[in-house]
């Protein structure tokens, strides 16, 4: 039997120590690299400073005496200063200049040779002091090499990076050793034991095998809660036994009630059918009865307000002033009793049909109306103030005859009024948009305001205000159609605001904003 190594048993199983090692390498690497390329940057730039030094100890040593040479014109002893600047560390070239002024042929002094890469180039005035005062007579230009200081820190990078790697891989294989040992060994060892685990079977609870099982560590308390979730486990896979038992003699109650659940929806179904047939019928019969009472009741009428005009005319210089106070009473009932039935046929109209719902222009449809009611009584003067952009998703139908009805009682009430105004628009309330329509008019008592939407009731004298009752009422049955309601705020002589919402309409409306 052949026995594997610790480093190869980690090697060969355990790739959690594998990329530990690999973790550890990188990091340890990019340590390294950054504090070497720190260190280095910080030799460079000492390097620099110590040339950039040289290079100003040449100014103040050197260019006095290369002054005095130049201007004796002593080549010999110019060469030999010349010299000893190249002769500097990392001094490469040295050139003298001789100043253009009133020479056709200035001399020019070059020892070495000037190049263009990883070099530091300084230039220094080259004076005389004369009878006539200071005077340049040239130009001194050395350049300093940085060849030797890169070739210095590239051997200190080659034998730090040599030295850090190996130190760096020595220790990482050190503590992925003791990882191995203290941690991976026994998480095998845990995998093992809970690959083979069985519920339905009794087995000894999982142990770490270990030189000193007295330690009680992290690996442990792992072993402790894997042990308590075995024996919860077996206690819940007990119940879950019991609770399928259960479970099973219950299955075929359940599919008991199912079935009478089925027949009682086919019972539910077939009544809804029966119900909604119903209504169907009684709406036509509505419909019908609304139909017969306009014409019925029509004729009828029409006859008592011919008859009454012809009464009129035929003997009107003959009957006595009661008589003739007794006939026009008789028109305007016939009159009032007509407006009663239109009144009442609107409401019935209001209650049928479908309900269309549509992006309505308010503000649109409100300025029509307003030039409607502005035509019938033209001789009235009253300010209108519609807000712009008003907007809602409602069966137009509908809406003109719910709005028709609002204006128009916002136009008679305001008869009386020496400045009448009516507003039109909309506000929140409770984060729902509501509309209004509010005026300067009559108003009326709060008291009263259970009576408002009422049919044929009204808060008013006939005498004072024209009307049947039936226009509020048909207003709000439109807006109870729309799944919305309607208010009132008012106070007598000061007016009157109905506030009404519908039932927001979210996805239509979101289609519409899309489109």
């Amino acid at each position: 039997m052949v026995k594997i190594s610790p480093f190869a048993s980690l090697f060969n199983n355990a790739h959690i120590g594998r990329r530990l090692l690999v973790a550890i390498l990188l990091f340890s690497s990019l340590v390294t690299l950054i504090s070497t390329a720190i260190q280095l940057y910080i030799e460079f730039q000492n390097e620099v400073e110590q040339i950039e030094t040289r290079l100003k100890n040449i100014q103040s040593s050197y260019t006095a005496s290369i002054g005095g040479s130049l201007w004796n014109l002593d080549l010999t002893q110019l060469n030999l200063q010349m010299e000893g600047i190249r002769q500097l560390p990392d001094i490469t070239a040295v050139a003298v200049d001789e100043a253009a002024g009133e020479i056709t042929e200035p001399m020019q002094i070059i020892l070495g040779e000037f190049t263009g890469n990883r070099v530091l180039n300084r230039e220094y005035p080259i004076t005389y002091q004369t009878d006539e005062g200071e005077r340049r007579i040239g130009t001194l230009s050395v350049q300093a090499s940085l060849q030797n200081v890169y070739t210095r820190l590239w051997g200190k990078l080659v034998v730090i990076l040599f030295t850090q790697g190996i130190q760096t891989f020595l220790v990482s294989l050190f503590i992925l050793f003791i990882v191995y040992r203290l941690v991976t060994s026994h998480l095998v060892h845990i995998a093992s034991y809970v690959n083979q685990f069985d519920i339905s079977e009794s087995r000894a609870s999982l142990t770490l095998e270990r030189q000193s099982p007295e330690l009680n560590d992290e690996l442990d308390q792992v072993v402790h809660a894997f042990n308590k979730l075995s024996d919860n486990l077996t206690i819940a896979y007990e119940r879950m036994r019991e609770a399928n038992a259960a479970l099973a003699q219950d299955i075929v109650a359940r599919r008991k009630a199912e079935q009478e659940v089925r027949d009682l929806n086919a019972i539910l179904e077939y009544r809804v059918k029966q119900r909604t047939s119903e209504l169907q019928a009684a709406n036509e019969e509505l419909a019908s009865f609304c139909y017969s009472v306009s014409h019925d009741l029509r004729a009828p009428l029409r006859r008592i307000e011919g008859f009454g005009r012809m009464l009129i005319e035929d003997s009107e210089d003959v009957l006595p002033p009661q008589s003739q106070h007794c006939v026009s009473r008789i028109e305007e009932g016939t009159r009032e009793m007509t407006e009663m039935i239109d009144g009442f046929l609107r409401l019935s109209r209001s209650t049928m049909g479908e309900v269309h719902r549509e992006n309505v222009d308010i503000s649109t449809q409100v300025k029509k109306l307003f030039e409607v009611l502005h035509d019938r009584e033209p001789e009235r003067n009253v300010k209108i103030i519609v807000d712009a952009g008003l907007h809602a998703y409602v069966d137009q139908r509908f809406f003109v005859m719910l709005m028709s009805n609002l204006l128009e009682n916002a136009f008679k009430y305001t008869r009386n009024q020496p400045n009448p105004e009516i507003h039109v628009g909309q506000c929140k309330q409770t984060g729902q948009t509501v509309f209004f329509v509010q005026d300067n008019g009559a108003g009326f008592d709060m008291e009263y305001a259970d009576r408002l939407f009422a049919p044929f009731s009204r808060l008013h004298k006939a005498d004072e205000f024209e009307g049947t009752g039936i226009g509020l009422a048909t207003v709000q049955r439109i807006i109870s159609r729309h799944g919305g309601e309607i208010w009132a705020e008012a106070s007598p002589g000061e007016g009157a605001t109905f506030y009404f919402s519908f039932m927001e309409n979210t996805h239509e409306q979101s289609n519409s904003d899309h489109q």
